[in-house]
This record gives structure tokens, sequence and C-alpha cells, in this order.
């Protein structure tokens, strides 16, 4: 998903460049108090993805109440600061853990084997298949010596012949259920895109049930399949997955330095959801994914508007951003104000104490190329590794780059536990979130003083 090129640190002029500008800011423009430093307080960070990543939003899903109530509480804290506040819905249509998860096969001598959920097996919702129950004769697809497979069958799939858009051929030759190899990554990672383009709903099919499996299940099931004694063995699976048609809200805060028409030059940005819960009712924090972006988002409002800055900033909290970037999309669809030339720095995942360097994501473009060349210098005078790394259209910044946005991402795609329920605020740092918000604060405020 991530593939780029990736630049070395580096542009000793653009990072002195920026070291001067940052010194002129501190001199008091664009307004605010003459020879104040910029300050967001990485504690202040920390607490607020502490909330977020709290059981009380059951993991802020796209579309649920959990995610609702995150919305209302960042809303009420942007508004309490003095940002006026707007809401922007869409819909949008999610997959939900919300039925019964079963992976078991028949007819071994030993009897029923069964396996483990986010041990041995998870979900799969790429290609939109609905979840559902399955049963039917274990084939495995490497024994299959491309002959079609049996009508009814369970098929074992490898990781390196899974096509996630060619799913659909096994779904339309009458196989009940496929069982997919997971080569690379865990089961313990909930997934949620379905692979549809973002601003659409997925078209959903239901005629083909899928589980993940992690490679020792699958290699267990493969010597299963291949043991003989004369009777295959029989798998019994259910997915938990079911498609859900929600309304999802964008948060457009406002700080309306100037009192006239609100008309921003500069925009920070991050999504506030996540990926919800499992059918047991579990929950993942997505304290790094992406309450960090979010938390780091609602500091740098609480920073200008305490400080008066007499300026147009916007402040953008997506949602669906796990779905498909639906957010974003929706907002180059309708866009609150003109995007055409708006300088967008956006923040998904940041703050991680896992010594991960700090990536800087643009579509490629050479405004985009533009400022992640700055961004990676203002990161490496704050005293973290960056590089910059492009094209990544993967991430919310870049639906708004074919507005015209001058748009790019910070990102410490810190992967120990990216979409688990190991994703705590315990693996954040606070000293590092301090750091990067007062260097983002200054950096903004040179934009805006137009030394950028």
């Amino acid at each position: 998903m991530r593939s780029a090129h990736r630049l070395p640190s580096r542009l000793p002029l653009v990072l002195a460049s920026v070291v001067a500008l940052t010194a002129c800011v501190r001199q008091g423009d664009p307004g605010g108090v003459a020879g104040k430093h910029p300050d967001v307080d990485g504690e202040a960070v920390l607490a607020t993805v502490a909330e977020l990543a709290s059981p009380a939003y059951a993991g802020r899903a796209a579309g649920s109440e959990g995610g609702a109530a995150a919305r209302e509480w960042l809303s009420g804290r942007l508004a309490l600061a003095g940002l006026d506040v707007r809401q922007m819905p869409f819909p949008e249509r999610v997959a939900r853990n919300v039925a019964e998860a079963r992976l078991e096969l028949d007819g071994l001598p030993g009897g029923t084997r069964v396996f483990a959920w986010r041990e041995d097996y998870r979900e799969v919702v790429r290609g939109g298949f609905d979840g559902g129950e399955a049963r039917g004769t274990l084939v495995a697809w490497e024994d299959l010596a491309g002959a079609a497979p049996p009508a009814g069958c369970v098929l074992l799939l490898p990781g390196t012949a899974y096509r996630p858009d060619g799913m659909g051929a096994y779904a339309d030759a009458g196989v009940a259920g496929v069982l997919v190899e997971l080569p690379a990554g865990t089961v313990e990672v909930r997934p949620l895109w379905p692979g549809h383009p973002g601003g659409t709903l997925v078209e959903v099919r239901r005629d083909l049930v899928v589980l993940a499996l992690s490679s020792p299940a699958y290699a267990e099931l493969l010597g299963l399949a291949r043991a003989g004694g004369g009777t295959a063995p029989i798998v019994d699976m259910a997915s938990p997955v079911r498609f859900q048609d929600v309304s999802c809200v964008n948060l457009i805060a406002e700080w309306n330095g100037d009192g006239g028409d609100f008309e921003p030059r500069f925009a920070f940005m991050a999504h506030y959801d996540h990926v919800g819960t499992d059918q047991d009712g579990n929950f993942f924090p997505g304290a790094l994914d992406n309450a960090s972006g979010a938390a780091l988002v609602l500091e740098l409002a609480r920073a200008f508007a305490a400080d008066g800055r007499k300026a147009d900033v916007a402040f953008i909290l997506t949602d669906g951003e796990e779905v498909g970037l639906s957010g974003a999309a929706h907002i180059a669809l309708a866009p609150p104000f003109p995007l055409y030339d708006l300088t967008v720095v956006n923040l998904d995942m940041i703050g991680s104490s896992g010594g991960t360097p700090v990536s800087v994501y643009s579509n490629g473009d050479r405004p985009g190329l533009a400022l992640a060349d700055e961004l990676v210098a203002v990161l490496e005078a704050a005293g973290l590794e960056a590089v910059s790394e492009y094209p990544v259209p993967n991430v919310d910044h870049a639906p708004l780059v074919g507005r015209g946005a001058i748009a790019a991402t910070i990102c410490e795609y810190d992967t120990a536990a990216y979409h688990t329920k190991r994703d705590a605020p315990s693996g954040l740092s606070a000293a590092e979130l301090d750091a990067v918000g007062d260097a983002l604060y200054a950096f903004a405020l040179g934009k805006l003083a137009g030394g950028g």
C-alpha cells in the first residue's frame, strides 16, 4: 500500500530558511503577542489521546455510536477554545463485526478441531463480501493443478494466489467459502477497507464467506487436507462481518482570526475514526492511529485561539478514513471553503515511542513535494529523523490535491500495534508530541506570515 520513492534527509538551505522563519515568527507575526514562543503541550496532547482511546468511544468506528461520541467530545473542546465548529455529514457503507465468528474442522480422527479467533484467523472485508456461514469439504488450491474447484467446497488459498479482485470468480463457480493465508502481517489486525473508491459505496456480495488464516493455521489446514484416509475434512465456518449503511460526519473547525469572511490559507487535518470493536465487544483503542493526529490538531487549534492569531486557519477532523479516505473524498467533492492553493498538513499516526522515523507523504506533485521538503526540515530541526516519500495516495491529503490544495501527510508508520488491540496510549511519547506540536505551530505561523 505504501509504495514510495524515499528521499534522503537533506536540504540544508531549506532547513536554514525554516529556522530563520521560526525566529521571525517568534517576534509576533502574524498577530498575537509579540515575542511569544509557540507552545503546544505534549502532555495535553497525550491526555486527549488517552480520552479518545478509552472504552467510552469503543474504537471510534466510522458511523458508530462511539465515533459519534468522540466527535461530540472533540467538537465541544474546539468550541470551548473559541472556534466555530460545523459538521459535514455524508453516507457510508461500513463493515461491522456483529455476528458469530467460527472456524472448525470436522471429520478428523481426533474429533473436531476448533480454531481461535484473532489467534488463528480473522475477517476479510476486501471485495465487499458480507459475512455468513458456510460448510463444505476442504480443498487445497495447490492440489487443483489448474482445475476448477468443486462446487460447494471450502477452498484453502495460499497468500501467493490471493487476488482481491479475483475472488468473485470463486463465488461464481459455486465455492461456498475461502480460507486465505496471510503470509505477512497478523490476524490480530482489523481490516476495514473493502477496496471501493472514496466517495462511493461498496457493492456488497453475499455469495461467498471469506476468512483469513495465520501462516501456522494455513500450514495445519493444508496438512489436514492432504492427510488422506479416504474422507476429506469438512470445514464449518462463519464470518462476523455485516455491511451496514451509516452516516459519517466530518468536523470543520474555523479560527477566524481577522473577524471577516473566513478565507483560510492554511489547514491542519487528521482523521478521528478508527476500526471499532470485535463481535465480542472488545475494542481497538487506536491511540497512535489516529487519536494522536486528532489530539494534536485539537491542541494546535487551542494554541491559535489562545494566542489570538489574526489569521484564518481551518482545522479538519475527518471521519471514514479507515473505510477508504471517505471523509477526505467528500471534502474534495463538496469543499467547505476553496481548496485551491490552500496549504494542508495532515497528521496521521504521530508521536510513537517506538523510534520509527517520521515519513512525510505527498502525491509527488511539485507543490506537494516542496511542502514535504519543508516539513522534513521542520521535523529534523525539532530533533526527529524524517524522510520524504512519494507517491503515497492512500492517506487523507491525497483527495484534496485534485482540487488544487498543496498538501502532505506527516506519518510515523509504526506497524508494531497497527490496527490491533495493543495500540494504546502507553506507546506514545509526550515529549515527541510536544516537539512536533511546537514545530508545526511555528511552521504554520511562518506560512501565514508569508514566509513559505
